[in-house]
């Protein structure tokens, strides 16, 4: 295998030493011998990692997996097929009769890199601060009253009001406990080489170059199988699969397909054994979106938008355009999701042309005579998707014109009502209904973003209230059920698919476990199979 990986590491090192000769790094020159290249993960990103530590970011993918390895939370999700957070620096939990007060008793032997105790008095200091710095954090977890210490490893949580899936916020990297000491003796350095707790420590960091972790062998859930994980930033698709296929990376992580489709690569990965495609369902949404607050306009018409819904095809979409790599989305939860109701799969829309161009007949529409811009963000998977609705569109006789525009001014567009239909897309943070029902379609936040501008329905947003904090499982379960229906009903979008979440490794790489929401991966149980043959 070559060392592509560390001759690029190096030519940057040499653009950067101006005047002083060119030295390779102490770690590099470390990370060149086989045995450590043989414990160490090399992961490919197409972007430099930003908001490394809880108190600044705000969902960025890379950052927010680096916390994850770096920092541990009160609980954390272990895998996709998990449906509840597993217990992390909680060793377990209480909660109030009234759901308002969570008191968590913590484990007594984890302490932070630096050597700083993690108590209770650390819990506190970490989520109050995340709290008054972080805008993403006050959103999410706005029901917060007060993070008060009632002993050294007892820590409450105290709410304005109940929150059913308070365990799924606090598993999220922007609640993650970090060390009082280092935030209060490294100042703004914290930023960049924060200290948490977790399997790795961050060991050296060139922006929009590398990131480099290092093992931490005494953590307390146990060493990670691997001693070293280095993040290169390659933002050229074409050279992360040479690397890929030539072994200089292990890894290549698939943010892209936000906006992307590595549809070249997995066809040409799936037949190359000595790469893995790991895939696992996500909550990420793709859906065509309806101005539900429209004054005017074609699709102020139940019928024209059941037409919409009914010109699609939707297996054309998934298996020919996408192939295979989404999965159907029959309504506003994808399947993954705890609390979809399997039902949604009958009463969906499914590909009719007839049935659309009779519903057009009867509103009035003659063929040709709706004229839509469909509104989408730019990227070569937007522009697929829209394309291949525009041809489904125009065979019932509609005229859509297709407008991509940057992200920035999509989400004025939309939040400022000016559109008529857009496609649009979710990918939730926590694996909770709520991350889609009540952004979504709750008409009291319908001028805010990622919504669908619904316009007030008593009924309606009277359901989706009492779900967001019904105590009981089984009550909320069956109110989200009921949503879901009464939604479909008012036909506010078409949903399209719900993409899974993709990884491309090196066969001789073991133990990845993919989580669906949020999309990160943990890497403290990854390690490689030496019998695999492929490895370094």
């Amino acid at each position: 295998m070559g060392e592509l990986w560390m001759v690029m590491l190096a030519r940057r090192e040499m653009v950067l030493a101006t005047g002083a000769g060119f030295l390779l790094p102490a770690w590099a020159r470390a990370a060149s011998s086989a045995s450590l290249r043989a414990q160490t993960l090399v992961i490919a990103v197409a972007s430099d990692p930003v908001g490394l530590e809880p108190a600044v970011n705000r969902a960025e993918p890379i950052g927010s997996e680096i916390i994850l390895n770096v920092f541990d939370t009160l609980v954390a999700w272990g895998d996709a097929s998990q449906t509840m957070p597993e217990p992390r620096l909680a060793r377990s939990w209480t909660v109030s009769p009234d759901g308002c007060v969570t008191t968590f008793q913590l484990r007594t032997d984890v302490s932070f890199h630096d050597g700083t105790a993690c108590d209770a008095e650390a819990v506190k200091f970490s989520l109050d601060r995340s709290l008054t710095h972080n805008s993403y954090t006050r959103a999410s977890l706005d029901a917060v009253q007060a993070v008060t210490v009632t002993g050294r490893w007892i820590v409450e949580i105290r709410l304005s009001r109940p929150i059913p899936f308070l365990l799924t916020l606090l598993a999220q990297p922007q609640a993650a406990i970090v060390s009082p000491t280092a935030v209060r003796s490294m100042g703004a350095a914290f930023a960049n080489t924060p200290v948490g707790s977790g399997p790795f420590r961050i060991c050296h960091y060139d922006p929009d170059v590398s990131l480099i972790l290092d093992a931490v062998p005494t953590y307390f859930r146990g060493a990670p199988g691997m001693r070293r994980i280095v993040y290169l930033v390659i933002a050229d698709a074409s050279t992360r699969r040479l690397m890929l296929e030539n072994g200089d990376i292990d890894i290549c992580q698939q943010n892209g397909q936000l906006s992307a489709l590595p549809m070249e690569d997995l066809k040409a990965y799936r037949r190359n054994p000595a790469i893995q495609v790991i895939e696992a369902p996500s909550q990420i949404m793709r859906q065509l979106e309806f101005n539900n607050r429209a004054a005017g306009g074609p699709t102020r018409d139940l019928r024209v938008r059941r037409a919409m819904a009914l010109a699609v095809d939707y297996d054309g979409l998934i298996d020919g355009v996408m192939d295979g790599t989404v999965d159907r989305a029959y309504g506003p939860l994808p399947s993954s999701n705890w609390a979809y109701d399997p039902t949604m799969e009958r009463t969906a829309f499914h590909y009719d042309p007839v049935q659309a161009r009779r519903l057009l007949r009867e509103a009035g529409y003659a063929p040709g005579s709706i004229h839509l811009t469909l509104y989408t963000f730019q990227g070569s998977l937007w522009a697929t998707v829209a394309t291949f609705l525009q041809a489904n569109f125009a065979a019932v006789g509609l005229d859509v014109r297709i407008e991509q525009v940057e992200f920035p001014s999509l989400r004025t567009i939309q939040t400022g009502g000016h559109f008529e239909v857009a496609l649009d897309g979710r990918e939730a943070w926590y694996n909770d209904p709520d991350a889609h029902i009540t952004i979504g379609y709750l008409s009291s936040l319908a001028d805010t973003a990622m919504t669908f501008r619904m316009p007030p329905d008593r009924a309606l947003d009277g359901l989706i209230l009492e779900a967001q904090s019904c105590p009981d499982p089984v009550r909320r379960k069956a109110l989200y059920g009921e949503i879901q229906h009464r939604i479909m009903d008012r036909v506010p979008g078409i949903y399209l698919f719900s993409n899974r979440v993709i990884v491309f490794a090196r066969a001789d790489i073991r133990g990845l476990k993919l989580s669906g929401a949020p999309p990160l991966t943990e890497y403290r149980s990854v390690h490689r199979d030496p019998a695999a043959g492929t490895g370094p």
